[in-house]
């Protein structure tokens, strides 16, 4: 599907992607569905909670791949909050851990009680918040950290674009919304292409592709104000712009030397500096999780691959070396997602920062633009079906996958939030 040509490489990629202000809220969410859970995971009971605040904590929960959640029916005897319930009435149940909550005026009050002994493990109050469903999202976040000593993501936001008509018809719009598809609001809509949105890492801000001025120019906004400003608008192509971890600067693929290279921007002192010189097409640049090497591709070997260099600039070192196709690495502290073509199909898949493998986590066959979420448990990422596009997340143990989709037009390009503060 990708000519050996490296020139028709990449403009065909390009042109893939041109094919594929918290200020106004739209009407239309995206619309979920959960086809997948693990059915091995840890058995965790989530009791009726006043608000419908089970049902949210329990769909994040099925979302991360390590829970399975037994019948919500089964805790109708003990669901009162902070009631003493008899061990052989809890061990029953098959779970290992029953979650209960009440809604007061001061928010929301959630406790974890272990099966094996009867007694409460933990408990939070999460404040009272306009968005009634990040109170659910941060109390699964407390829960998930708790039992699995990893800290929750649930509590985070996606930004994405959707399409809606045929070229030249068509109109494109960048929205943010809660990471399950939840709350969407508009951050910008325009007739021509938007494209590889970023977040900066103090969750306020985007730096994403857009074509309003005739070509390619990469913008940097913030989500709540909606003012942007433009960063980069050089002669050729302005593409694929990530946040440095410490958010003062941008790696971006530029071309008005004559030829795709890797540049760092600084944001600060607007001093540009060149990161790859070679005379292969080099693009899609990603930060490591310590800001001190970036990791991109290059069909410097022949074909799309991985390759590694130093934030500063330097040699770069092949990084995949399985499969004939790897592209768009997307990185939290030692892990890589992917997109790797197997069998003629383009997947996503999960490796290490250091390893040679890659596990394929993906079954579409077109797969694309892997984002991960701040902690690493869950991809989310763009697909085709019925010729519309649609984001998949997907856990990284690949027990777990939900499906969102818009009633009208595709959806593509998915970017998750930093940790919310």
């Amino acid at each position: 599907m990708i000519p050996n040509k490296k020139t028709y490489w990449f403009y065909a990629l390009f042109a893939s992607l041109l094919g594929l202000m918290l200020v106004s809220t739209v009407k239309a969410e995206l619309q979920l569905h959960i086809s997948k859970t693990a059915d091995d995971g840890i058995p965790i009971l989530i009791a009726p909670i006043s608000g419908g605040f089970n049902r949210i904590i329990e769909a994040d929960l099925k979302r991360s791949g390590r829970f399975t959640v037994i019948d919500t029916m089964k805790a109708s005897a003990f669901s009162l909050f902070g009631s003493k319930v008899p061990l052989p009435i809890l061990k029953a149940t098959k779970a290992e851990y029953i979650v209960r909550g009440r809604v007061s005026a001061a928010g929301l009050d959630v406790e974890l009680v272990s099966t094996h002994n009867g007694k409460r493990i933990a408990a939070h109050r999460i404040k009272s918040l306009p968005n009634k469903r990040r109170v659910a999202h941060q109390a699964a976040d407390k829960l998930f950290q708790k039992i699995t000593r990893k800290k929750g993501a649930f509590d985070t936001r996606l930004a994405y674009v959707t399409v809606i008509g045929r070229h030249p018809n068509s109109h494109y719009t960048l929205y943010v919304s809660d990471a399950d598809g939840y709350n969407p609001h508009e951050i910008l809509a325009s007739d021509q292409p938007i494209m590889s949105p970023s977040w900066a890492a103090n969750g306020t801000e985007l730096a994403y592709v857009s074509f309003e001025r005739g070509k390619s120019a990469i913008y940097v906004q913030n989500i709540f104000t909606g003012r942007k400003r433009l960063v980069s608008n050089k002669k050729g192509i302005n593409g694929a712009p990530t946040w440095s971890p410490d958010g003062s600067r941008l790696a971006l693929t530029l071309s008005h030397d004559g030829n795709s290279e890797i540049y760092v921007l600084s944001l600060h002192s607007k001093a540009l500096k060149r990161i790859t010189k070679n005379p292969a097409i080099d693009t899609e640049p990603a930060w490591s999780g310590d800001g001190r090497s970036l990791v991109f591709t290059s069909d410097r070997g022949g074909a799309a691959q991985l390759y590694k260099v130093a934030a500063q600039g330097g040699r770069a070192k092949r990084m995949t070396f399985v499969g004939n196709y790897n592209s768009a690495a997307d990185i939290v502290d030692n892990k890589i997602a992917l997109v790797r073509r197997r069998s003629g199909d383009f997947r996503i898949a999960i490796m290490e920062m250091g390893g040679a493998g890659a596990d394929i986590i993906s079954k579409g066959k077109f797969d694309e633009s892997p984002a991960l979420a701040p902690n690493g448990t869950m991809i989310a990422y763009a697909t085709q079906k019925n010729g519309r596009g649609r984001l998949v997340v997907v856990s990284d143990n690949g027990k777990s996958t939900q499906e969102l989709y818009a009633p009208n037009g595709s959806v593509r390009e998915p970017a998750w939030s930093p940790y919310l503060h």
